[in-house]
């Protein structure tokens, strides 16, 4: 009878302690066939020499690709690109969707329109957008184009300039993803309670007061969250527009380290080359993570 009573508590333990690991099971397996196991892969064909010809074997070539790839100009241009869309795109999509926010959370419920229609391009399909923009941007019978030769300005092809072009794929990218910030903003400042904003005013508090003293603390890990989403997300975000309206040119000034691997991997089908390239963006994705969970994490104020 002892025995009988002590193996049922010991049974009971036993289940407790697998039945978690049996609940994570099919999320693990799910993960490891299409996250761990293909990214394993990559990096094992970022060390051989291979151009997706079945009839052609692999050949190890260690570090080579590498190599090759950090001296590649396509390389030196993408990487530089990236840079340069990531910075853009901290006053362009996380400081810019912030004032719209605080001005619709202010509004109440008189300001659900706004969300919706500020919400809208995000719905619509970045395909669409860009060959919207194509067809607007046209040098010849574009719509811009047209207004342009109405004030009389000369006739032009903004995607023909290095500099037009990459600030045409920002101004794109970042008129699509704003809706969706703008909610991620609406969604932290939901936490706050009008009370005190009451209660701040009661106390004789000016609005910059309030949203200082208030407001900036209360939407700290919301501005964390979506700095560093979209700062990863931005090296995929532009591909779409990149590849339709400009193709990584002109002299790729657009191009970044994500379509350049779809130019070695899928152009040229050097897919040792590409593999490699996706083994950088992996490591500088976790670059970006760590240090901004360093440095900007100990600023972000959480409710208690």
């Amino acid at each position: 009878m002892q025995h009988s009573g002590l193996a049922g508590p010991n049974v009971l333990t036993v289940r407790r302690t697998v039945a978690p690991f049996v609940y994570l099971l099919p999320l693990l397996v799910l993960l490891g066939l299409f996250t761990y196991w293909p990214l394993l892969n990559t990096v094992w064909l970022s060390l051989m020499r291979w151009n997706l010809n079945p009839g052609v074997p692999l050949q190890f070539e260690g570090l080579a690709n590498y190599q090759r790839l950090v001296d590649s100009v396509l390389f030196a241009d993408a990487a530089r690109n990236t840079a340069y869309y990531i910075l853009a795109s901290i006053p362009l999509k996380v400081l810019l969707p912030l004032p719209f926010a605080v001005g619709i959370w202010a509004l109440g419920s008189s300001g659900r329109i706004y969300r919706v229609v500020l919400f809208l391009p995000t719905l619509v399909s970045f395909v669409v957008i860009s060959v919207v923009f194509l067809w607007l941007l046209n040098p010849i019978g574009g719509l811009v184009t047209q207004l342009g030769a109405m004030l009389g300005l000369p006739p032009g092809n903004v995607l023909a300039s290095p500099t037009g072009a990459f600030w045409t794929i920002m101004a794109l990218s970042t008129w699509k993803l704003l809706g969706f910030n703008i909610l991620l903003y609406l969604a932290g400042l939901s936490r706050i309670n009008r009370d005190q904003i009451l209660a701040m005013r009661l106390d004789g508090a000016s609005d910059w007061q309030v949203v200082r003293h208030l407001v900036w603390p209360m939407l700290t890990p919301t501005t964390f969250f979506v700095l560093v989403t979209t700062s990863i997300f931005t090296i995929q975000q532009v591909f779409t527009p990149i590849d339709i309206l400009t193709r990584g040119g002109p002299f790729n000034a657009t191009t970044n380290l994500f379509y350049m691997v779809y130019q070695y991997t899928f152009r040229t089908f050097d897919v040792g080359l590409g593999a490699a390239g996706t083994v950088v963006i992996l490591v500088l994705l976790l670059a970006i993570t760590l240090a901004k969970l360093r440095f900007l994490d100990r600023h972000v104020h959480y409710e208690q």
